[in-house]
């Protein structure tokens, strides 16, 4: 007898993670490899992150403030809004995760770009809800014409990706603004601006100003990119007091830790050190692209801190023989197969020397006598 599960659980596709350095190094027997596959800052956290993680171990045996008041006080000053328009949480994943549990009901639907960031289908079949997956336009960005389209009755909530995971498209602020015109103002809408810190574009940031004023609008963002704190898990997103209490009322009350709420505030404290590291990895992704154009390589160009480039074979089971060939190199990329892009890679922009790597490594997996030798 085995026990009863929601049978909502099978739509629910499992997210295959990329290999780690130890299992690259383990299987393919290499002293070093090069991690350029899961979009991480090239950078740890800053000296006084570091320092403030540190003092903040002594009181792991108490539980963290509720809703990150601190932070959340915070992050309400620097983006002009009222402290109960933003929320806090286990990383953005688990805000629009959340959004999903506070919007969505059997019935009802959620629209979302195809490829897209892995997470989005997951809201329809948690919910038991429908997804309407929608073929990005011929650029690789989100076809949002055909997305404001596709809205019927059942529609309640639509996710758009700016820039987009894992293609690196970003549509300009009036071109969100002209969809959210486009739709009803009852329709919550959710811009996952993950990347956003990366958009080298003179209208960056003007999307979580209309956050401020539209009531169906959030914007979510997180400080595991940029600010390099993947391994603590915090993220934010700011909208109207309405859809920012929907989803307190379903968060859990200790769902950001207190570690990742110090990290959190105090990077926040240091905008010019990271303003510098962004434009170190917005001039090597430029540098990477030039390097790419110069090798005739075909390439998605990109506003995030990823490259989308084509494998220079046409199907799925070669695309994944260039994947292998680069981790044999000692250079670790996303195999596109898994994002939704069969027959491409995704490459991480890291280091100059890491970038380095991988252009090296290109021009070994590329080069025809290697190629016929790895057949």
């Amino acid at each position: 007898m085995t026990v009863r599960i929601s049978p909502r659980l099978d739509a629910i596709p499992h997210y295959e993670p990329g290999m780690t350095t130890a299992q690259v190094l383990a299987r393919y027997g290499l002293d070093a490899a090069v991690k350029l596959a899961s979009n991480e800052s090239p950078f740890p956290p800053l000296p006084s992150v570091e320092a403030v993680i540190g003092e903040g171990v002594a009181n792991l045996n108490r539980y963290p403030d509720p809703p990150a008041g601190a932070l959340r006080r915070a992050l309400a000053e620097r983006h002009g809004a009222a402290f109960e328009q933003v929320v806090v949480g286990n990383g953005s994943c688990e805000l629009i995760l959340l959004a999903g549990q506070a919007l969505l009901d059997p019935g009802t639907s959620v629209i979302h770009a195809d490829p897209s960031f892995a997470l989005y289908p997951h809201l329809a079949s948690a919910a038991g809800a429908t997804g309407v997956a929608v073929a990005l336009a011929d650029d690789d960005g989100h076809d949002l014409d055909t997305m404001a389209a596709a809205v019927d009755e059942s529609t309640r909530l639509v996710v758009i990706c700016n820039p987009n995971n894992p293609t690196g498209v970003y549509r300009s602020a009036d071109a969100i603004e002209r969809f959210l015109d486009g739709v009803p103002e009852d329709l919550a809408v959710i811009v996952d601006e993950a990347y956003h810190d990366f958009v080298a574009r003179p209208d960056r940031g003007r999307v979580m100003s209309l956050a401020r004023e539209r009531p169906n609008l959030l914007v979510a963002r997180t400080f595991s990119k940029a600010h390099g704190l993947c391994g603590l898990r915090v993220g934010y997103a700011i909208g109207s007091p309405e859809l920012v209490g929907a989803l307190d009322k379903v968060r859990q009350p200790f769902n950001t830790n207190a570690l990742a709420q110090a990290a959190a505030l105090e990077s926040l404290r240091h905008p010019a050190e990271l303003e510098r590291r962004v434009a170190s990895v917005i001039s090597e992704r430029e540098r990477v692209e030039r390097e790419l154009r110069a090798r005739s390589r075909a390439f998605t160009p990109s506003q995030a801190n990823f490259i989308l480039l084509g494998s220079g074979q046409g199907s799925a089971a070669d695309g994944t023989s260039v994947h292998e060939r680069f981790l044999r190199a000692g250079v670790i990329v996303r195999d596109g197969a898994a994002l939704g892009c069969p027959g491409r890679l995704r490459v991480s922009i890291g280091t100059p020397e890491e970038n380095a790597a991988f252009l090296a490594a290109h021009d070994h997996v590329y080069e025809p006598q290697a190629m016929r030798k790895d057949a």
